[in-house]
């Protein structure tokens, strides 16, 4: 693996065990990775602000969030693609069309996650909004629905061709960003910016938003807990989640 000088790593279902937490081998084995002289980067499709809680002891060198809306490089932003105030306030009016007044929506940014949600989501650090006046830029929306029908009505109104959009597995809600706001083009312009190719990075993932990222990258590892459609696209298959399988594998193929 002597061609292999990055790691990026996934969040949910990946670098995290089930409860969000990281444990002190995978801690430990990232810290010996960089001392190494390897970089490593997080993946994620989390807002910035709803990852960073969960990394104590970890210092990544990249950070791609907002489901590659955002790049980051040692702190210093070197891409952004996001929906304009006026494509977000389109894509929100159309959801309640759609979907009707209730429909439960999150959008984030560089800043915040905002939900129109009156309960508690989760792990997420949000910040509630009705959406009725919403007025900032975002790189991501989500809307509590699998109905990939309607998601697609609500994505035509700024055109299909212009919007990235999935399911999670894991939970019933859609992802919808821009076409360029995926991993896999964070991951090229990481490249750019670096001066290398993808063949250099070892990715790991677990959900449909990891199989461009897995496609692309040199080495792209599946979690043993990933979907099918994930081990399939991937070059190998490590250790789950639960058993620090992003971890176990760089402690064997890496170190």
């Amino acid at each position: 693996m002597e061609n292999i000088s990055i790691i990026l790593s996934d969040l949910d279902g990946t670098l995290f065990r089930n409860d969000k937490s990281i444990s002190d081998f995978t801690k430990e084995t990232i810290r010996q990775a960089q001392a190494k002289g390897l970089l490593f980067g997080i993946c994620t499709a989390r807002a910035k602000v709803n990852a960073v809680k969960f990394l104590e002891g970890i210092e990544p060198d990249i950070f791609i969030t907002n489901g590659g809306g955002i790049v980051y490089y040692r702190d210093k932003k070197i891409y952004n693609c996001e929906f304009t105030v006026e494509e977000i306030r389109k894509l929100i009016d159309a959801a309640f069309e759609v979907f009707g007044k209730d429909v439960i929506l999150s959008a984030d940014n560089e800043h915040a996650l905002y939900s129109n949600s009156r309960e508690e989501l989760g792990d997420k650090f949000w910040t509630f909004n009705d959406f009725s006046d919403f007025r900032e830029t975002c790189m991501k929306m989500c809307i509590q629905s699998l109905d990939k029908e309607k998601i697609e009505k609500v994505a035509s109104v700024i055109g299909l061709e212009n919007v990235d959009y999935l399911p999670f597995s894991d939970i019933p809600w859609y992802k919808l960003s821009k076409k360029a706001a995926t991993k896999e083009r964070a991951i090229e312009e990481l490249c750019h910016h670096l001066n290398i190719t993808s063949s250099k990075i070892a990715a790991f993932g677990d959900d449909f938003n990891d199989l461009g990222m897995l496609s692309l990258c040199g080495k792209g590892i599946a979690m043993e807990n990933a979907i099918e459609e994930v081990k399939k696209a991937a070059a190998s298959v490590c250790a789950s989640n639960e058993n620090d399988g992003v971890a176990k594998w760089i402690e064997k193929n890496l170190l």
